[in-house]
């Protein structure tokens, strides 16, 4: 008998463990559930809103410590958790969840209820991957089409870059997910010179922002400047850059923005910029460029936002017009005060009165005239 049970075992086909039993496979939180809060419940229940005081992006948030009976998920009691129970109302109730789009299916469901009875188990790893996942959704990659280095290339560049951060200077990637370099000299100011200026030419394949702002950079360095290919963005503001440099950027095909704020920059020079294929803005005010030239630029290049600053006089004007009309309405229309009239009126110390503004000599004038006008009333000056 016990060689014939054997033999009909025998005859039972092998399945897989999972498929023996389904329930035996723990629900894999973040690669389960969590996409599932990402995609359709966190734009309600995330960062920027958080309907119902619920928020799903963080262990912290669905478990807060002290206010237990309020979670709206209870660890190993799916039946008490008031998020499954909102996931599985009538598509026309208002509680339901998730409030926009087509409810969850019933598999969806299922999975919540499965990873809440199991416990409702939810690993750091995922606070960092629904982190990483909004803030992706959030800023978009900053991508640059950069040519290939060799390992000469990328020895020379790791040579200027240990250099540079030894001057005091700012060298940092743009962002995690890309080889673009930012380097930011401005903060050492008159420390960096031309020469100084010479170790950025290693780093030419790479350099896509460049900040020399109010440092000792002379045209001496627009053959190195010239040469960094892959610029788009050049601060320069308060520099004696001039347009022997502003001129010699002609081969700059990348380059975006430029500052050039308090500089050298002309006519020629801005003439020279405009005509780049990707150049979207130049801020020049107090620069050597004229009326005429930004006009003629802006006419070229329509596409091109100059700023000469040339709004800032009309801007001034308009302030002091402002300032000098409130001044008039404030003047007072006496000359002695009325409380004391042996004493001239301070305008600092004035009130609209009877339809004319009156003014004292100080505080307590003003107060005792407020108290009892009638008081005072044969100091005060007829109306105009």
């Amino acid at each position: 008998m016990r060689s014939l049970a054997v033999f009909a075992l025998s005859l039972l086909p092998v399945l897989p463990a999972q498929a023996q039993d389904p329930a035996a496979t723990k629900v894999d939180f973040q690669k389960q559930v969590a996409p599932i809060l990402l995609g359709r419940c966190i734009d309600c229940h995330g960062p920027k809103e958080q309907k119902g005081d619920l928020r799903l992006d963080a262990k912290v948030h669905l478990f807060p410590a002290g206010d237990e009976a309020e979670w709206s998920v209870v660890p190993g009691k799916p039946d008490d958790s008031d998020l499954l129970r909102r996931l599985g109302l009538a598509h026309d109730d208002d509680d339901i969840m998730p409030a926009k789009g087509e409810p969850l299916t019933k598999e969806q469901q299922e999975l919540f209820r499965k990873w809440i009875a199991e416990g409702a188990d939810w690993p750091a790893a995922a606070d960092e991957w629904f982190a990483a996942e909004i803030a992706a959704a959030v800023l978009p990659k900053i991508t640059f089409e950069l040519p290939e280095l060799d390992a000469a290339g990328k020895q020379a560049l790791e040579a200027a870059v240990v250099a540079l951060r030894a001057k005091g200077a700012v060298v940092q990637p743009v962002a995690a997910d890309t080889e673009a370099i930012d380097v930011n000299l401005s903060l050492l100011r008159d420390q960096i010179t031309d020469q100084e200026i010479a170790l950025l030419q290693p780093l030419a394949a790479r350099l896509v922002w460049l900040n020399v702002s109010r440092t000792a950079v002379t045209d001496a360095s627009a053959k190195v400047l010239a040469s960094l290919g892959q610029l788009r963005r050049l601060h320069a503001a308060n520099t004696k850059l001039g347009d022997a440099t502003f001129r010699s950027l002609d081969g700059l095909a990348h380059l975006e923005y430029v500052n050039a704020y308090g500089t050298g920059l002309g006519d020629g020079g801005l003439t020279a910029l405009a005509a780049l294929p990707k150049l979207a803005r130049v801020y020049a005010w107090q620069s050597q460029v004229t009326a005429e030239g930004g006009k003629a630029a802006r006419a070229k290049q329509p596409r091109l936002e100059l700023d000469l600053g040339d709004y800032v006089e009309g801007r001034l004007a308009a302030a002091q017009k402002e300032i000098d009309d409130r001044a008039a309405r404030n003047k007072p229309q006496n000359e002695m005060c009325p409380v004391a009239p042996e004493k001239k009126v301070d305008p600092a110390h004035t009130i609209e009165h009877d339809g004319q503004r009156l003014g004292f000599c100080c505080a307590k004038c003003k107060a005792a005239f407020q108290k009892d006008p009638a008081k005072f009333a044969a100091n005060v000056p007829a109306k105009k």
